[in-house]
């Protein structure tokens, strides 16, 4: 039995609306943003100025693209 492989790219599918791929790829960013997040909590060095420089960021980052979600699924 052959398997079919199905690739599928919501950007490049142009039969779901740009409203969707676009929150897909939102989706992208926040769930990177979260993960990154996660690696800097869960760090076993200590807390320095860059690492509070890129949470901070990170964080803006995830607000930002969660408000812009909010406002396209609204």
């Amino acid at each position: 039995m052959t398997s079919l492989k199905f690739d599928f790219d919501p950007v490049t599918a142009i039969q779901m609306p740009l409203s969707e791929r676009v929150l897909d790829r939102l989706a992208d960013i926040m769930f990177a943003s979260d993960e990154i997040l996660d690696m800097i909590g869960t760090q076993e060095r200590l807390v320095d100025e860059t690492s509070r420089s890129i949470e901070t960021s990170v964080r803006g980052v995830y607000d930002r693209v969660n408000e812009l979600m909010k406002t396209l699924t609204d």
